[in-house]
This record gives C-alpha cells, structure tokens and sequence, in this order.
C-alpha cells in the first residue's frame, strides 16, 4: 500500500490527462502537448514514470522544466489542479534550454531560470486565457516562435537514440564503447554526451524505454501473459520485469497492468 490507506497510482490514471499532438513544424522536437486535470478530491498518490524526456509545465503557481528522472517522481498537487505541458522528445530539450541536462536530473527547476522575461511574459499570457485549449495554445505558439533559436542534437546522439530504441539491442559486456563504436566516436565522449542531452548515461536510457515499451504493451487491446510481456519487451524474463518495474516505478508489473488496462 506503500505507506498509505489509498495505493500508489500511475500519475496519468489520477483524474483526467489527455494528450494531443504538437504543430507539424515541432514534430522532430516535441512529443504531446498535453493536460492533467486533478479532482477535487485529494488524489491518491501518484507516481509519475520516467520516460527519458523533459517537460515545460504550467499551473496556477507558475512555468517550470521538469528535469528527467532515473526513477518515479511522487508530485504532491493541490486538489482540483489543472496542469498544462509540453513535452519535449528525448535528446532534445538541452538545446531548448540552453543547459545539460545532467544538472537538472530528478529536479523541478523555474523555467525562468533559462528563459528569463520571457518565461514569466509567458506565464502571464497562460493566467489570463480562457481555458485549457488556449493555454496549450499559447504554449505551442511559443515553442514555434523560439524554433529558429533551436539546435538539433549532435550526431552520435541521435544515432545512440536509435540503438537503444531497438527491443532487443546487441549484447554486450561494454555497451558504451559498443555504442561508440556503432556512433563513431569515442566513448568518453559518448558518455559526456549522454549526460547533456538525457540528463544520464545511456544504460539508465535503455532501462526507461524498456519500461517505457512495457507500458505501452500493457495499454493495448491485446494482452498477452506478463512472461510474454516482458521477453516483447526487451526483458530477459518475467522476474528481470519484476526488479525493473519496482526499481523505476514502485510498482508491481501486476499493479501496472491491472492500472493501464482499466
């Protein structure tokens, strides 16, 4: 029951949380736009999954970045809330911020603190729109207004991205100098890379989109056993599965299916 009367919720099953798609032109940088509108009620507990991405978030109380996790976040927001976010794609939002991301893990930083005037400009825009829809807006208005400014990620990034998005990546005793060698660069520098534009090194990356494909799965119309879920995955077997989803989520993958599928 971890600590409480009430279990321990996946974040995006608390109250109403809807996605939609960025503009065409944010496609490559920019995942969902997206809101969360907390009941009235004092939620459950939440425990929102990392994903190896950062968000630019808007509430009543002000913008801030949510920096990547290695783990599950547990937010503390106040009843009735609503939340308006952009979310950028992995690799990507140090560029937008002007920061590596390593400074930033597991942290809720003012986005202020890299924006500036604009930031609070902003946020004043947000406070006086009509509703959630313009919110979001105004919001996805912005980003194309500072697309211009924005760098893509280097290289080897990019191409690091890609190997650890694949469900069953080579093996290997070494993964970094193996990415290096697949990326063409060294692996220092691989690693310097990775903490800039994920916030930390690529093997903590692979344990995320691993989860991140696990979550999915279970999501879908069609579910299979938790043992054929976790090889689909990318998970050695069901109790690599088991050791992953309590680390990163505090979560059973039980307690995961049985949320998503609902």
């Amino acid at each position: 029951m971890h600590g409480s009367l009430r279990p321990m919720m996946l974040a995006k099953r608390c109250g109403t949380y809807r996605e939609q798609p960025a503009p065409l032109s944010l496609a490559a940088h920019v995942e969902c736009l997206w809101s969360h509108s907390l009941p009235q009620a004092q939620p459950a507990p939440m425990a929102v999954v990392p994903d190896g991405c950062v968000d630019i978030i808007w509430s009543q109380r002000g913008l801030v970045v949510a920096g990547p996790d290695r783990t599950a976040a547990f937010p503390v927001i106040d009843p009735g809330a609503t939340l308006v976010g952009l979310r950028f794609r992995a690799g990507i939002a140090s560029s937008w911020l002007s920061a590596p991301l390593g400074a930033l893990t597991g942290s809720v930083v003012p986005l202020d603190a890299f924006w500036g005037a604009d930031a609070r400009q902003l946020h004043q825009r947000m406070i006086d729109a009509e509703n959630t829809a313009a919110r979001a807006s105004i919001l996805a208005e912005t980003a194309v207004h500072r697309l211009a400014a924005v760098t893509g990620p280097p290289a080897d990034i990019v191409a690091c991205l890609a190997q650890l998005r694949r469900r069953h990546p080579p093996e290997s005793d070494n993964p970094i100098r193996l990415l290096a060698e697949t990326t063409g660069t060294s692996a220092r520098t691989l690693r310097r890379h990775c903490h800039e534009h994920f916030g930390y090194g690529a093997k903590t990356l692979e344990r995320i989109l691993r989860l991140q494909r696990f979550l999915a799965a279970c999501a879908a119309d069609e579910q299979p056993g938790l043992t054929a879920l976790a090889l689909d995955a990318g998970y050695a077997d069901q109790a690599h599965l088991s050791r992953e989803a309590r680390e990163l989520t505090s979560l059973s993958p039980r307690e995961i299916r049985a949320q998503l599928a609902g």
